[in-house]
């Protein structure tokens, strides 16, 4: 048997692409730009964390299920559980 996997969220996978200045900026440029990556940093940010809390749960569920594996191969499971394993 494999350890539990988790399927990380799409949002996790895709790069954060902060926004450019034009080679002559205006301030109206300036001001949308400053908008847009303020924006863009809170994006990033919640996904950044979706990433690390699913990684935290699959570590949570490999560790259940390894205590699971041990205990079955020292035979505990079939005695407590009648008709597992």
């Amino acid at each position: 048997m494999k350890p539990p996997r988790l399927t990380l969220p799409e949002a996790a996978l895709k790069a954060c692409v902060l926004p450019v200045l034009p080679a002559t900026p205006t301030a109206a440029d300036l001001d949308a730009a400053y908008l847009a990556r303020g924006a863009q940093i809170v994006a990033c940010d919640g996904a950044r964390r979706l990433a690390v809390e699913t990684l935290e749960a699959e570590r949570q569920l490999t560790d259940e299920w390894l205590k699971i594996e041990e205990r079955r191969r020292q035979g505990w499971l079939g005695r407590l559980v009648p008709g597992c394993w």
